[in-house]
């Protein structure tokens, strides 16, 4: 298993970080590792939503089914990942900050099958995703703060 951890703070206030980042609808928006995440249930984000994504890595494409297995609204979300070649569970937490809100990201990923068999000369790369990932969270919840002080 490969471990990422990944946290950003943000003057936004929990509720609001949690309404952007905890809806996993946009983490096209600041994963460049996503091209597309289209979520595929009906309704409210909650325990059961569904969310296809296409991802971007080495150079090729490949498609994740991420649903929700648990969800705090403002505090908490976990979503199960399963493709061709990985299983994840990613755990997003929302913790007040002083002046704002700390995001943590966590995700868990196991290769299956054969490439369970090259993890360990995959930990670099896939580490340099999560980074990416982390780098984009925190600069899109950074256009985040600037767009709702401009909307104050």
């Amino acid at each position: 298993m490969i471990r990422l951890i990944e946290t950003a703070t943000t003057t936004l206030k929990r509720e609001t970080a949690f309404k952007y980042v905890g809806d996993f609808g946009n983490v096209h928006n600041w994963d460049p590792g996503v091209i597309t995440a289209t979520k595929s249930t009906e309704g409210a984000p909650g325990v059961g939503t569904a969310y296809d994504l296409v991802l971007s890595f080495s150079g090729r494409e490949t498609e994740m089914r991420y649903v929700i297995t648990e969800h705090d609204p403002g505090r908490k979300i976990v979503l199960e990942g399963t493709g061709a070649r990985v299983h994840a569970i990613d755990v997003i937490e929302f913790d007040d900050r002083p002046g704002g809100t700390q995001v943590t990201y966590t995700a868990d990923l196991s290769l299956t099958g054969f490439s369970r068999f090259f993890e360990p000369l995959m930990k670099s790369r896939i580490a340099k995703v999560g980074e990416d990932g982390g780098i984009g969270m925190r600069r899109w919840l950074n256009e985040l703060e600037v767009a709702v002080q401009k909307s104050v």
